[in-house]
């Protein structure tokens, strides 16, 4: 009796089951509404996996019929959005302002991993650094669509009552014409113009100066994703299936822009366009569309150092996790069939939600490997910095962002001195310890923009980017000795560290990292000689007390 009560009750659960999830399948979806894209500029190849999105059938495959509509000056794409004229939207680090002014946006996807935002000056107006902006007359937008430039501003402590802002025309012939000594804009644009006309320039770059901003970031609001969650996690992976297909075929989205969309920039412009972008995504290196929590954290608190909000209390929850959603709605659908399911609501409930634990335990489990092997990819084991691979990556990426904007770099080749010493003597934990503490310092010292490796041994390499003078050099050379100057303590020993620093700079010593890392080594090995720290005409280890 107990066996066929048994049987029976398997049978009801299977048969209940098979009901509910044959109406799922087969329950005809509703025709879906137009979602509206508001851009933050004219139609251009800025934008152009959306227009991948369309054209290629990403968003129709996804159940959502989008349309684009395109930027214009004083159109404000948080204010659509937050109007309701638009579900989603693409804008700058003024996503992340108003959300700490208490705008309901929910950061889905940042596309440019650096901004490309810039200041633009004509070379004989001598503007080289932010303080050379000082009396000068500056087009901009507004405090919080320029932000990064405030922050920047505020980090060089230049006060922003001595630079004589006027508001952007959207016209470059303003600063060829010389009306203006500086004006805002797009790294990836309008120094084609500039190029085409003959005019000499120079560039003021926010990421020169510590301020490395996200930027182009798809956006919508907390009551969407609350209403829709399922359209919202459509639109954003249709959105960056599209931007995968646009960087690997530009030449398609290009012949789309000019003949659909009629863009009136000539092919050469748009072939800038995308090859300048390549150093912003970096889709070589990063997943398209990838945020980092802690770097939102980092732009929330120099907003809040440069007074421009009073603090990043409402930044919890403004960066989208795709993980959190899925499994939520994994959660969501397991919980409502068991709600359903009124005759064996504990059993069914309990299988569930061990199913879901199951879930989210892989989940963790992979996104941690993951991440565990980007680290072992691109990182120093010991020391944390990026490694001798990733350093020759980067190091390709920077060279080419000099190039176009006719930046100096520096590159310095550091060798701790007698370091040999210290191993013989006590050990490689001891080696290990020392090149641990030189790393960290050499890591306080550098700007976030900068580059700073462990090649092996006790050789690091600093990549320095918009190093303006030969001078600044030197003082940076100077800086960089005091801070390796000091002692280690390990065991009761005092462990004195120096290192000899050769130094070379792009473009004059060279143009491309191979022959900047020979001549840096170089320099390197000549001062180590001509000082003869290689002697030990010291004591380099003591006892204390």
């Amino acid at each position: 009796m107990q066996a066929n009560l048994m049987s029976f009750a398997i049978l009801i659960t299977n048969a209940t089951l098979w009901l509910i999830l044959s109406c799922a399948l087969f329950v005809a979806p509703a025709k879906s509404e137009p979602l509206h894209l508001q851009l933050h500029w004219q139609h251009q190849f800025q934008f152009a996996g959306y227009y991948a999105a369309v054209e290629k059938g990403f968003y129709r495959n996804a159940g959502l019929d989008v349309i684009i509509h395109e930027g214009a000056p004083g159109l404000l794409p948080i204010t659509e959005v937050l109007k309701g004229h638009a579900q989603y939207g693409v804008a700058n680090s003024e996503v992340l302002l108003e959300r700490l002014r208490g705008a309901p946006l929910v950061a889905l996807a940042a596309i440019f991993q650096h901004s490309a935002s810039i200041l633009l000056a004509r070379k004989d107006a001598h503007i080289e650094t932010p303080e050379d902006l000082t009396g000068k007359k500056v087009m901009m937008m507004s405090q919080t669509v320029d932000a990064d430039f405030i922050a920047m501003f505020n980090n060089e402590g230049i006060d922003p009552s001595r630079i004589q802002f006027l508001q952007n025309s959207y016209n470059i012939q303003d600063l060829i014409a010389g009306k203006v000594d500086a004006v805002n804009a797009y790294i990836s644009n309008e120094p084609f113009i500039l190029k085409q006309q003959d005019v000499d320039y120079l560039i003021v770059d926010p990421n020169t100066y510590g301020i490395d901003y996200y930027s182009d970031i798809l956006f919508t609001t907390e009551a969407e994703l609350l209403h829709h969650p399922e359209r919202a996690k459509a639109f954003r992976e249709a959105s960056l299936q599209g931007w995968r297909y646009a960087m690997e075929n530009p030449q398609e989205i290009i012949d789309i822009l000019i003949k659909k969309y009629h863009v009136p920039k000539s092919r050469a412009h748009l072939d800038f366009e995308a090859e300048a972008m390549k150093n912003l995504i970096l889709p070589d290196l990063i997943e398209i569309g990838h945020m980092n929590p802690w770097r939102w954290r980092q732009m929330a608190e120099t907003f809040v150092k440069a007074e421009i909000v009073d603090n990043d209390d409402f930044l919890q929850g403004f960066s989208y996790d795709p993980g959190v959603a899925e499994d939520n709605e994994k959660q969501q659908y397991y919980l409502s069939i068991a709600a359903v399911i009124g005759l064996f609501p504990s059993l069914i409930a309990a299988a569930l939600f061990y199913a879901y634990r199951v879930v989210k335990r892989e989940n963790n489990l992979r996104l941690k490997a993951e991440t565990d092997i980007r680290e072992l990819a691109f990182k120093d084991a010991l020391t944390g910095l990026d490694n001798r691979h990733h350093f020759f990556m980067l190091a390709e990426q920077v060279l080419k962002m000099a190039h176009r904007s006719h930046s100096k770099v520096a590159v310095l080749y550091i060798d701790l001195n007698n370091f040999k010493t210290i191993n013989d003597c006590l050990g490689h934990k001891a080696g290990d310890d020392v090149l641990r503490q030189v790393g960290q310092g050499l890591r306080k010292f550098v700007r976030q923009s900068d580059i700073v490796a462990r090649l092996g041994g006790d050789e690091f390499v600093l990549l320095l980017y918009g190093v303006a003078q030969a001078d600044d050099l030197l003082r940076l050379l100077e800086k960089i000795h005091q801070e390796l100057d000091y002692c280690v303590d390990y065991q009761g020993k005092h462990l004195h560290v120096t290192a000899s620093i050769g130094s070379a700079m792009y473009p004059d010593d060279g143009l491309d990292i191979d022959t900047l890392l020979d001549k840096a080594d170089s320099d390197m090995y000549g001062i180590k000689h001509d000082s003869k720290v290689e002697k030990i005409d010291k004591q380099v280890l003591s006892m204390s007390e």
